[in-house]
């Protein structure tokens, strides 16, 4: 799967998130909406809603 940003980029979103999480006492996070999971990772699909 290509992400659509750079691997730096990538690395900085992925290093806020889990530093969002820490803080607030959490191991993980459940995402639903699709941009959310594209901000995060760059996995952009229909695939969501296709079932």
């Amino acid at each position: 799967m290509a992400i659509h940003f750079e691997k730096a980029e990538f690395d900085a979103r992925r290093a806020a998130a889990v530093r969002a999480l820490g803080a607030r006492g959490l191991a993980g996070i459940l995402l639903f909406k699709q941009e959310s999971m594209y901000y995060l990772t760059g996995y952009d699909t229909f695939g969501f809603c296709f079932f």
